[in-house]
């Protein structure tokens, strides 16, 4: 029988190897936005705890309101947190209506397949086209995200974006 810390490391290396492609598209879609992303082992803290084990991952929340309060945070179906990984990762929070090519949603429910079947995501809002509402998980004026994981793996993927018409009023 395998010592229990070799058994440690074969499950550890197996989870980084089958993050791949996740870890692969959240590299592309940080390039060029005010993201934070970080993927891993999953964090080895009460399931109560773990949304929040995962954010300070990448220094969050930065917002005065908990997030992690009563309905701070949204529980997504696969489908839903494709979408949420797709707007997050290519589209303007802060000018217009969000619009994403079909191509970045397909992309990101395949990455999303790096998780086990039952895995969970959350988000901080409702991200529909017509009337997106959130809860703050930053001080910046629009953020949006997700927050993965399942028995292994964890992930998440935050962007934050600010209004440079809100931003120079602020100045003046």
């Amino acid at each position: 029988m395998a010592a229990p810390h070799a058994l440690a490391d074969v499950r550890r290396v197996r989870s980084t190897q089958k993050m791949q492609t996740l870890k692969t598209l959240l590299r592309k879609f940080a390039k060029g936005k005010p993201a934070r992303s970080w993927a891993g082992q999953r964090p080895d803290v009460r399931e109560g705890q773990l949304a929040r084990s995962i954010a300070r991952q990448v220094g969050l929340p930065t917002s005065a309101e908990d997030p992690f309060a009563v309905e701070g945070l949204r529980r997504l179906d696969k489908d839903e947190a494709a979408y949420v990984l797709a707007l997050a990762g290519t589209a303007s929070l802060a000018y217009g209506p969000p619009s994403l090519r079909q191509g970045h949603v397909i992309e990101a429910k395949a990455a999303l397949e790096d998780l086990a079947e039952d895995a969970v995501f959350l988000s901080n809002g409702q991200w529909t086209k017509r009337s997106p509402s959130w809860n703050p998980m930053t001080s910046a004026t629009f953020d949006c995200g997700l927050i993965g994981f399942d028995h292994e793996n964890a992930f998440i993927f935050w962007v934050e974006e600010e209004d440079c018409v809100r931003q120079l009023q602020a100045g003046s």
